[in-house]
């Protein structure tokens, strides 16, 4: 039915990329068909937590990351407890990291 489009970089299957959307489509349907039913917009459940206090009106409101994520970070502490014991802040060293996996990289692909 659909055919393959050839290019000097490989082919196109529009029928694969079609079914690909297709099935990444249904996906993400069904994982938010999966939430709760007993949600009511425009009630209090939109209202943000602000940590039991009550939400300023002000225009300008910001809320710090540590606490928009509060349960995110709470459910991956065991991950992310690892990962801030590695973590300096010097970006030196990320770069240093970049440069050796890069090459680490390249070795494994020209050998």
């Amino acid at each position: 039915m659909f055919g393959s489009i050839f290019s000097g970089a490989g082919f196109w299957d529009a029928g694969a990329w079609i079914l690909a959307f297709l099935f990444v489509g249904g996906a993400a349907l069904f994982i938010r068909r999966m939430g709760r039913s007993d949600y009511k917009k425009g009630t209090d459940q939109d209202e943000i937590y602000y940590s039991g206090n009550v939400v300023p009106d002000e225009e300008v409101f910001t809320v710090p990351a540590s606490s928009s994520y509060w349960g995110f970070r709470e459910a991956l502490k065991g991950y992310y407890s690892h990962l801030t014991a590695l973590h300096r802040g010097i970006a030196t060293e990320y770069v240093g990291w970049f440069v050796f996996t890069a090459a680490l990289i390249l070795t494994f692909v020209l050998v």
